[in-house]
């Protein structure tokens, strides 16, 4: 790490901690820091339960969030060698939508139907984009990843039609059961692409040479797509689909702290986890006592950025993922 990432690092987790303690207070009812003291030992008052049981757990679960779809996007970025390559541009958060629906539908009887259903959709958007000729072409990658996308975001609106549950992609409402949850499938994954890396970083070599030094490249590119894939249907499966955070995020932090895959990724974890409870904070206390989705918040910031990382760098050629 240089010394301008460790400055980079430690200005994150400043913004981190201090938009956390302003997520707790802010919302439809201002709970000052010595409210917040006094409601902690008052655990059947109000402030309490607005503190700890409705604000609290939705800033772990966008905190968790947000880190994972950041590293995942970081992730698919390594494997595709595309800058823009994200589980939301690519279908797979779709199609984890659209299956978590359906199987709300078709087996509510299931045990963890919602992960798993997610994962089967992730899964068969995985295999779509990797069994053709899209992988040697970040063009066509983009295009089919938009055309899936379009395609499961229509199946899921045809679906949810007659349906009573769908899917606001909100944390708004969010229980500890779901920040349970969260936590749990999140900090496994997190850990995993923490162990996992230094293998992004072999990827920026080609196949051939790879394969001269005897490294095992479909072993590392499977595991890092599946480990990315996990991370964003995982969020999928408790908040619904939210764009564009694997695309902004790694694509500023490569500015920031560099292209070694080993700086870039606990970087992206916590700028993630930054950006999305900042998007969620901004969106619930923008026009109370009404809010807008982390979903909408994230359309908003993620579209224009997409566009000037475009424009800017000059097509995929001009914007390596190294």
């Amino acid at each position: 790490m240089t010394k301008n990432s460790g400055w980079w690092y430690g200005g994150v987790i400043v913004l981190l901690l201090a938009t956390s303690v302003i997520a707790l207070m802010a919302g439809t009812t201002w709970l000052g820091l010595p409210q917040l003291v006094q409601a902690a030992g008052h655990p059947g008052s109000t402030a309490f339960v607005t503190a700890f049981s409705l604000r609290l757990p939705r800033i772990l679960s966008s905190l968790i969030c947000g880190g994972s779809l950041a590293v995942a996007g970081a992730l698919f970025q390594a494997v595709f060698r595309n800058p823009i390559a994200d589980p939301s541009i690519l279908g797979i958060s779709s199609a984890a939508d659209f299956f978590k629906l359906g199987g709300a539908l078709l087996l509510p009887w299931l045990p963890g139907r919602n992960w798993l259903m997610a994962v089967v959709g992730g899964l068969v958007v995985l295999i779509i984009l990797t069994s053709g000729r899209a992988l040697a072409d970040p063009y066509r990658l983009i295009i089919v990843g938009v055309a899936l996308d379009a395609t499961f975001v229509g199946l899921q609106q045809l679906l949810s039609s007659g349906a009573a549950q769908v899917s606001h992609s909100t944390f708004n409402g969010t229980t500890w059961a779901d920040t349970t949850t969260v936590l749990i499938l999140g900090v496994l994954g997190l850990i995993g692409a923490l162990l996992l890396t230094p293998w992004a970083n072999y990827l920026k070599l080609t196949d051939s040479a790879l394969k001269n030094v005897g490294v095992p490249v479909s072993v590392i590119r499977w595991s890092l797509l599946l480990l990315g894939m996990y991370l964003a249907v995982s969020v999928t499966a408790v908040v619904g689909a939210i764009p564009f955070v694997g695309i902004v995020v790694p694509n500023v932090a490569r500015r920031l702290v560099g292209h070694d895959y080993q700086t870039l990724v606990p970087f992206s974890m916590l700028a993630g986890a930054w950006l999305m409870l900042a998007a969620d904070t901004l969106g619930r206390t923008v026009i109370v006592p009404s809010e807008i989705s982390a979903a909408t918040m994230m359309a908003v910031i993620g579209g224009p950025f997409v566009i000037i990382l475009l424009q800017r760098g000059r097509g995929f050629h001009g914007m390596s993922t190294r």
